[in-house]
């Protein structure tokens, strides 16, 4: 078999692998800080996608806000609430991770904040690479989520567009990074 050959193999098998068993989701910035949040589960379908089921560390506390319970992890400048939102099957494939990054959607207060505003939501844009799932926050307003009936019918499972989404400036954001690995 040639190196090349044997190279596309390798990569392919490798890819297909991040898509198979329990993997940890960690968040992190570029200062170094990193906090393991939870695990992912995949489970291989015979279409080539996998099934994913999401369990959050029990560092994540519950907190009750906007009437109603959320997973939040408090830093010293912010504090990040789990929003995942299941419009679909929870299934992936290595080109399509969007049912993963709206589980793993949050939104960001003050450490301190009773309240959540819609408009903080953090979208992690992940993609598969070298052997691992990453991803970068994105701000996102949570408007399609919380008032479905705004969004078009046609667009209610997934209501996001590229233009609905821009980089988080990773200055106002404590955790921007993603890796499941």
């Amino acid at each position: 078999m040639n190196a090349a050959l044997c190279s596309l193999l390798v990569s392919t098998a490798a890819h297909a692998d991040v898509l198979t068993g329990t993997r940890t989701i960690t968040l992190g910035n570029a200062q170094g800080e990193r906090i393991v949040i939870g695990q992912v589960t995949f489970t291989p379908e015979a279409d080539g996608t996998s099934r994913f089921k999401v369990v959050l560390d029990a560092k994540l506390e519950e907190y009750f806000l906007a009437m109603r319970p959320f997973r939040c992890l408090t830093g010293p400048t912010q504090r990040l609430c789990n929003f995942p939102v299941e419009r679909e099957v929870p299934r992936v494939s290595e080109t399509d991770l969007v049912p993963l990054e709206m589980a793993l959607m949050f939104m960001r207060t003050e450490p301190a904040a009773l309240h959540i505003n819609p408009f903080n939501g953090v979208y992690y844009r992940m993609k598969v690479a070298g052997g691992r799932i990453e991803g970068v926050a994105h701000d996102v307003d949570m408007d399609p989520f919380i008032v479905p009936d705004s969004v078009p019918v046609e667009r209610r499972t997934r209501p996001l567009r590229d233009e609905d989404l821009s980089v988080g400036d990773p200055r106002s954001h404590w955790l921007p990074q993603i890796l499941i690995e």
